[in-house]
């Protein structure tokens, strides 16, 4: 197999090209620690200069989440990581590859991840002309409130901000009340009550500064953020075999380095919002640190097959589940209803 490090040798026959590229969020660690370093340093590195990327983040772009296919589509942008369950909404056989609490533990999200990247790429093919050239999660997600959180129990009747239509069909099956809102919109929305817990990463949580509004981490995974990265196909399809060969080797590295770095930050991230480890990524915070029993894992299995597999089916139709049986759900151990 070629490696980006052994082609060097080769780098005379590769193009040499600037690629326009939009990144995830500039003060999150997905950007500064994944896809901003690849354009930087890792491609070009490999390349001896001849690929590079002008690559730039959702936020100095002044983008949403939502926002970040329909402009590669366009032409905007010829590159773009981002969210799948932001693109969601478009064609929900996206939003499989990340189901809300499909996967306790990082492994098993790796697995479910790469065997349904051929079905999201088809589907990223149909509905963007776009190609998926990796996928890397984030840190689980996890659930911090306000008030005190000691299991799923005490979510019924709270106001509880999520990021995705899968992570609402959790809340509203442990009882919860969905709020919808930008992740800049969090920390004063939780200061006025306009939400009383909030769902993400611990990493995000900590370096967008909610260890100061929130008393509360309940560490359960409910879901892993999965982020693609995706070409304008025809761009890609239109490549010489030995850049395409450069460029897919180092998007597995990366790849790699992202599932590596999600799973090394998430106990420290845990650890700054509660104060109970040494922060390395900044002053820690003091919010009281709650794990989870086996009843409240048994409670997510449960919601998982009531609620999140049930309500997902019935978006994305029969074709589509059946589609995601043999592949993510078959690594899952899963399986979604039918109609």
């Amino acid at each position: 197999m070629v490696t980006a490090l052994s082609v060097i040798a080769g780098q005379a026959e590769t193009i040499q090209r600037d690629f326009k590229v939009v990144g995830t969020w500039g003060n999150l660690s997905s950007w500064q620690n994944v896809e901003q370093p690849f354009w930087s340093e890792k491609l070009p590195a490999a390349t001896g200069g001849r690929i590079t990327g002008n690559a730039i983040p959702i936020t100095k772009a002044g983008l949403k989440g939502t926002e970040v296919m329909r402009l590669l589509k366009l032409g905007v942008f010829e590159v773009a990581h981002g969210l799948g369950s932001y693109v969601a909404s478009e064609n929900p056989a996206i939003e499989g590859t990340d189901l809300s609490s499909i996967a306790p533990d990082f492994a098993t999200m790796r697995q479910i991840a790469a065997a349904y990247e051929p079905t999201m790429d088809q589907t990223f093919r149909d509905v963007y002309g776009a190609t998926i050239v990796s996928l890397h999660p984030w840190p689980a997600s996890m659930i911090y409130c306000v008030e005190p959180i000691a299991s799923i129990d005490d979510l019924k009747g709270r106001k509880i901000r999520v990021h995705s239509a899968t992570l609402g069909d959790f809340v509203e099956g442990a009882g919860g009340v969905v709020v919808t809102l930008p992740f800049a919109e969090v920390v004063p929305a939780l200061e006025k009550g306009v939400a009383d817990c909030a769902v993400t990463d611990p990493v995000s949580a900590f370096k967008a500064k909610w260890h100061e509004v929130i008393n509360h981490v309940f560490t359960l995974p409910i879901g892993y953020s999965i982020t693609f990265t995706a070409v304008n196909a025809d761009l890609w399809d239109g490549l010489d075999e030995e850049s395409r060969s450069v460029m897919q080797a180092a998007f597995d590295e990366m790849e790699d380095a992202g599932w590596a770095i999600a799973e090394s930050e998430q106990a420290m991230g845990v650890g700054c919002l509660t104060g109970t480890v040494e922060c390395t990524m900044g002053e820690a915070g003091a919010a009281s640190l709650n794990t989870p029993s086996p009843d409240d894992e048994a409670a997510r299995q449960a919601i998982l097959s009531d609620f999140v597999l049930k309500r997902w089916s019935d978006r994305c139709g029969n074709d589509c589940v059946s589609a995601w049986n043999e592949t993510a759900g078959a690594a899952a151990g899963l399986s979604a209803p039918t109609n």
